[in-house]
């Protein structure tokens, strides 16, 4: 529903509605490692959103449930609470509330908050969920593909452009894509209808970005590292978002001006 009649809270507790059983299957494998996170993120992103909010005359939105979750997916370590704090403190600040709060950023503000922690706590082991993970995340995806808060293009560019690189790679792509980690990356951070493209062309091509980069990141001394390929690659190609929708307009206008269209 970009750009329809939806208000944009509706659109958050869709999001948050889709995440619930990719967090509860994800609480339910590694309980207070996914558990911890997700408190420490919610409560940090809340107190940031008082602060913000209550400057601009704003209500608390949602999307700090939606970041908590997703923070909880992909950051199931041994991280401790004042690490949890800062790098959520920088998620929301940097990747969202600078902008003017939730509609308005560039990144996805869990993007933010993890590649922070990957960065700055890289000692920190992140499991990646499996099997039982990827099929928590069908029931959302297909709500959110259904409701048209994800963009179909995305999801499927994103898919062919792991695909492809895998086979590049000698990498069966079946073992990448069934990686619950994975797949909930491509559907709730590469898919997110803020942070990424807005034309439809420039869907297809950050998808495939995403995609591509996905795996190239992943591929690691003989390994595959789902958590941090997932937000590396959605932090590049959500940076590349907004080149990719000038390109693609500039080159309409183009055609539209051009004396042979």
């Amino acid at each position: 529903m970009r750009g329809g009649v939806w208000h944009r809270d509706t659109l958050a507790w869709l999001i948050v509605a889709a995440t619930l059983p990719a967090a509860a299957g994800v609480i339910g494998g590694f309980g207070a490692a996914a558990l911890k996170p997700m408190v420490w993120t919610l409560l940090t992103a809340l107190g940031w959103q008082l602060l913000f909010l209550w400057a601009r005359a704003q209500p608390v939105s949602p999307t700090a449930v939606a970041t908590a979750m997703a923070v909880g997916v992909l950051a199931a370590g041994d991280y401790q609470a004042w690490q949890m704090v800062l790098a959520a403190s920088f998620g929301i600040v940097l990747g969202e509330q600078i902008f003017g709060g939730w509609g308005r950023n560039v990144v996805n503000p869990a993007v933010a908050t993890l590649a922070f922690l990957y960065f700055a706590f890289p000692e920190t082991t992140v499991p990646a969920g499996g099997a039982l993970l990827a099929l928590a995340v069908v029931p959302g995806a297909l709500m959110l593909l259904v409701t048209g808060v994800l963009a179909g293009s995305l999801l499927i560019a994103a898919l062919l452009g792991v695909a492809a690189a895998a086979l590049a790679l000698d990498l069966p792509p079946e073992a990448v894509l069934s990686r619950g980690t994975v797949l909930f990356g491509l559907v709730f951070l590469v898919g997110d209808p803020v942070a990424s493209s807005a034309t439809r062309p420039g869907r297809w091509f950050q998808g495939a970005l995403a995609g591509v980069l996905l795996v190239l990141f992943g591929v690691h001394d003989g390994a595959f590292d789902g958590p941090r390929a997932v937000v590396l690659a959605t932090l590049v190609a959500s940076l590349f978002a907004p080149l990719i929708d000038a390109t693609v307009i500039a080159a309409t206008m183009r055609a539209w001006r051009s004396p042979d269209a």
